[in-house]
């Protein structure tokens, strides 16, 4: 059943007044811009990235001005992250990797056309990072929360919506939904404690419906948000009204990673008329310093406890990073039933003083051979194998096991 008519009117003049306070709180992000802030100021090539060619050790691709380009991409990542690709076989997927220290991409590879540079895919579960941020912004939740729910595994009901009354009810802190992925919960405390306006805004932030700060036209990703408090709830939960780019993914952490900040993401390191600034762009700012961290330490529990525990440990339980903590998100849905299912993985790592930060995207149908935090994970071991990280292994020399667990809507 949709919202009463009072109920509209009731919910609108909410919004408009969140509008405002959104406005403000804005405003005040950017009084709190760091000194070492630049403005975007339009200096990026376009390059071609169907183009890609390797030549005396490097990689290159053709500029729209007609120059060539030398590219960021490491050649043998970049040859990683195609042969982990190939040994998932999905129907079409993706994974980047970015230098969270200078914001150059590492790796960018896709299997399918056109992969990279759309926002085809459901955003799923990732898009709780957006609705966290949003939550925790409002300084009425904190991760020690107390939040009860019964059910929502799977799907998001109008009984949901409010703290449950029967059913098997689990209350757990609020820092560890975003790990465990607990759908209910986000779409309790949405309804209780965010308006459309407050989310949307957000959303804009992390750079929704815009395109990314790169060298190409890459969408980050694309949201709607309905006005019925049900379909309101679905979307903050992540079950519908957002897609996302491989890259775009791969930004959401980036902004967290960097405490809040929004940056520039390059792949073209110099051309004959061009060259990218060794340091790293910061552009603006997502969120606030204390936000981004908490962010960080529910991030933290996807993968030391979470829906990425398993992916991350052998048979024994040993860590396939040790020495390492990781944050990341996992995101997997199939909207409809005729549909392919996609499953998603970003992060960062090391959690507290980050080098990089990776996504992953893989869609497929009924079979499955790997799942995306499987492909992230031994992404991020090839990076720091090769840095000479200890007790880091080569995922090519000691494959991992492959899980074939029901993916569930994560």
């Amino acid at each position: 059943m949709g919202e009463s008519y009072e109920g509209s009117v009731q919910r609108r003049l909410c919004e408009l007044s969140s509008g405002i306070a959104s406005a403000l709180a804005a405003a005040a992000l950017v009084v709190l811009l760091p000194s070492g802030v630049r403005a975007d100021d339009g200096a990026r090539p376009s390059v071609d990235l169907s183009r890609i060619h390797e030549a005396g050790g490097a990689l290159t691709a053709p500029l729209e001005s007609g120059h060539t380009a030398t590219l960021t991409l490491d050649p043998a990542l970049q040859k990683g992250a195609r042969r982990l690709l190939g040994q998932a076989r999905p129907r079409e997927g993706a994974v980047t990797l970015i230098h969270a220290r200078t914001g150059r991409l590492l790796a960018f590879a896709e299997v399918g056309s056109g992969v990279l540079t759309s926002a085809r895919q459901p955003a799923a579960s990732i898009f709780k990072l957006v609705t966290t941020t949003a939550l925790l912004e409002q300084r009425v939740v904190s991760p020690k929360t107390e939040v009860c729910t019964a059910g929502g595994t799977h799907r998001i009901e109008r009984r949901h919506l409010e703290p449950p009354r029967a059913g098997r009810v689990i209350c757990s802190p609020f820092g560890l939904a975003l790990g465990h992925s607990r759908n209910a919960t986000y779409a309790q405390l949405a309804t209780a404690h965010l308006s459309r306006d407050e989310l949307a805004d957000t959303a804009r932030r992390f750079g929704f419906n815009q395109s990314l700060p790169f060298d190409a036209k890459v969408p980050l990703g694309t949201l709607s948000i309905p006005y019925g408090d049900l379909d309101f709830a679905r979307t903050a939960a992540g079950f519908s009204g957002s897609t996302l780019s491989p890259l775009g993914a791969a930004q959401l952490a980036f902004a967290v990673a960097t405490g809040g900040r929004r940056m520039r993401v390059r792949i073209v390191a110099r051309s004959d008329d061009f060259e990218a600034p060794e340091g790293r762009e910061m552009l603006g700012r997502v969120t606030d310093e204390w936000t981004a961290s908490r962010l960080t330490r529910m991030m933290e529990v996807t993968v030391r406890e979470g829906t990425s525990a398993e992916a991350f440990s052998d048979s024994t339980g040993r860590p396939y990073l040790p020495h390492l903590r990781v944050a990341g998100k996992t995101g997997t849905l199939q909207p409809r039933a005729d549909a392919p299912t996609a499953s998603w993985f970003t992060g960062f790592a090391p959690s507290k003083k980050p080098e990089v930060v990776v996504s992953v995207l893989l869609v497929n149908g009924g079979t499955w051979r790997r799942k995306a935090n499987e492909v992230a994970r031994d992404m991020l071991r090839a990076y720091f194998h090769a840095q000479g990280r200890r007790g880091v292994s080569d995922p090519f020399e000691e494959p991992a096991s492959v899980a074939r667990a029901d993916l569930g809507r994560r």
